[in-house]
């Protein structure tokens, strides 16, 4: 909950930045746009959706539908868990915190990149142009505002100056003067206009002399160590959470610091995945009930996805793991694995991710199939419509999906053929996909639906699916692709199917099992609540970034053209009411512990147990009740009946 509501409020300070154009949130900082895209992301998939459903949902659910009493290794369990925040610390170091933090190098020292220009020629004979130095400052507005937001540290640099000015040799400054136009330098007249203040140009002549002054006195030694010492606080992240190469690779884009910081967060996510599916599986494998190890349709379909996408995250995360590794290495080591210039192959890491990465998307979303599969049989009082050919799609879906990552990568100069067989084997998938919409429809026809919160989220959770699934095929073909691949409409399809299907899912899984897992009843009108508002507000949000996506917008920037200004400001607008439902989640649950209302026994989300308890109930009151056929419920003899015809069921 934590960590999702911190992903929730850097997409709420995008959100902000998008608002209107002109970037009024981030004050035109571009950079620090894209580090709040990146943990934003980051955060999201493997510090929020991750520990939902292999820490929390696994956890409780998969030793208990296989019979076990817990896991196969408490202690296992227990360091995966505490692996966790540590890797979501780093990643809220570089998003939450202040731009100066964590820097250990001397300040002057950080411009001596601007003066080696005239430095590298002759250290001591130096013909250096002011104009030049205003060009940097005006770039650099950290520089601005540190150096010069300040006039007592002008002030008090310049003394030292003025006393060992005639040390060094003579400064010849190349000004023009007030009255001439200085458009060309970023500035008018006597002043210079910057995001935060005006700044007197007089001033900054004089702490010109002053900076020069002390990056000079700086020996060649360090000169040459600054770029081993210093600890970068901005990382480019120009390709979003996916690391891409040469950026993140080569510290001569990135430096040291933030970037190292998000590949060991990484790092750290896969460790503490890799601990829990493993001890989950071995769990599944040792501790189950005879007759569970083999026998697939005795399990519930929750806990057949929960140990699909384990199988899958046995296969993929090393992969990332060693990708994140070799990064390291390129950066620190000296290896060249990513390196063309070396030998190395740029594109070969964006194989490895997005070999991870596009299984992980189906990781993410399988275990809701399963609480969708549950749910719809439960609340209609029959049988899932061709149970088995539900579970071989879903199957199948998932081992496909480790086919078709290339269609991440259309743009990077695969060949003709490479991407033509990416883009059949994409389109191939919709075909498990529809064979679970045809098996959901045909589960909610002839029944008696009870209609209550698990419910709603179920149907509303499948028209969520049915559009992010359906753009998604769109963006399968190579031209289309092509057009749309750096635009909203991605935004928008991945969005719907992860903040939209995959965590309705997740808020179903909680609803379904709210009773077992805490023993009291939720609070059904603020449920209500929650699913109108955010279903209402993921609409809001995502369907203006497909008409953004088709004017042609692209995404990772943070000022846009005003003609785009309506839309942006909707799917602002829509973010907000997501975030009231949010809330009514939240109130959600503080209302339950407050109530404390006492569950019946339908309330119990437990597979199959609903279907044979009417059974048996059924029985004993035809049989026992036949002359008072007003009595409905059964009583304590009757009751002590059931729990000795139901056997496995213990319905105390």
């Amino acid at each position: 909950m934590f960590t999702g509501l911190s992903g929730a409020a850097l997409a709420t300070f995008m959100r902000m930045e998008l608002a209107v154009p002109g970037s009024l949130f981030f004050r035109g900082d571009s950079l620090r746009y894209l580090q709040v895209i990146t943990a934003h992301g980051l955060i999201m998939v493997f510090f929020v959706v991750v520990p939902i459903f292999f820490g929390a949902f696994a956890n409780f659910l998969i030793p208990y539908h296989v019979g076990s009493k817990d896991v196969a290794f408490p202690r296992l369990n227990s360091i995966g868990f505490w692996i966790q925040p540590c890797g979501y610390l780093l990643i809220a170091k570089i998003a939450f915190l202040r731009p100066n933090f964590w820097k250990y190098y001397d300040k002057p020292s950080v411009y001596l990149p601007l003066l080696d220009k005239s430095l590298h020629r002759d250290y001591w004979n130096v013909n250096f142009s002011a104009v030049d130095a205003l060009n940097y400052m005006l770039q650099d507005e950290s520089f601005i505002d540190r150096s010069l937001s300040s006039q007592k540290n002008i002030e008090r640099i310049l003394p030292k100056l003025n006393s060992k000015f005639d040390t060094y040799p003579t400064w010849t400054f190349k000004l023009k003067s007030k009255k001439e136009d200085f458009s060309d330098l970023g500035y008018t007249g006597s002043h210079i206009t910057t995001p935060r203040k005006l700044l007197n140009l007089s001033n900054i002549i004089d702490s010109t002399e002053a900076f020069i002054y002390s990056a000079i006195k700086v020996s060649k030694a360090r000169r040459k160590k600054i770029y081993f010492s210093k600890c970068s606080d901005r990382t480019l992240t120009t390709a979003g959470w996916a690391f891409i190469t040469p950026f993140s690779s080569n510290p001569k884009y990135t430096n040291y610091g933030s970037q190292d910081l998000l590949i060991i967060a990484t790092i750290f996510a896969g460790i503490s995945t890799t601990i829990s599916f493993t001890n989950l599986l071995i769990t599944r494998r040792t501790l189950s009930m005879p007759g569970f190890t083999s026998r697939r349709s005795m399990l519930p379909f929750v806990t057949i996805s929960l140990l699909l996408t384990m199988r899958m995250l046995a296969v993929v995360t090393p992969v990332l793991g060693a990708s994140m590794f070799m990064l390291l290495m390129d950066r620190h080591w000296q290896t060249t694995f990513f390196e063309f210039v070396y030998g190395g192959d740029t594109i070969l890491f964006q194989h490895l991710f997005w070999f991870f990465g596009h299984p992980e998307v189906y990781i993410l979303i399988i275990p809701t199939f399963g609480f969708v599969n549950m749910v719809l049989p439960s609340r209609n009082i029959r049988r899932i419509a061709s149970k088995q050919h539900l579970i071989w799609a879903v199957y199948i879906m998932a081992y496909m999906g480790y086919a078709v990552w290339g269609h991440h990568m259309y743009l990077v100069g695969l060949d003709h053929r490479s991407r033509s067989l990416y883009s059949t084997i994409t389109i191939m998938i919709s075909l498990p996909a529809t064979i679970k919409m045809v098996n959901w429809t045909l589960t909610l026809l002839n029944g008696a639906l009870r209609v209550d919160v698990p419910l709603a989220f179920s149907v509303c959770y499948i028209l969520v699916f049915i559009t992010g699934g359906f753009t998604g095929m769109w963006l399968s073909h190579v031209g289309l692709n092509i057009s749309m691949h750096d635009t909203f409409y991605v935004i928008a399809h991945f969005h719907l199917m992860l903040s939209g299907a995959t965590l309705m899912g997740a808020f179903l899984g909680v609803y379904y099992y709210y009773t077992s897992l805490f023993g009291v009843k939720y609070s059904r009108n603020f449920a209500y609540l929650h699913l109108l508002y955010y279903f209402g507000g993921q609409w809001l949000t995502f369907l203006p970034m497909f008409w953004l996506g088709f004017s042609g917008l692209p995404r990772r920037y943070h000022d846009y053209p005003v003609v785009f200004a309506g839309w942006h400001s909707l799917a602002t607008a829509g973010h907000l009411v997501l975030m009231v439902g949010i809330a009514f989640f939240f109130i959600t649950i503080l209302d339950s512990f407050i109530e404390r209302k006492v569950p019946t026994f339908y309330n119990y989300g437990i597979p199959r147990f609903y279907k044979r308890g009417s059974y048996y109930l059924f029985k004993i009151y035809h049989i026992h009740n036949r002359k008072n056929q007003y009595q409905f419920l059964p009583s304590p003899k009757v009751r002590n009946k059931i729990i000795s015809y139901s056997g496995e069921l213990d319905l105390k």
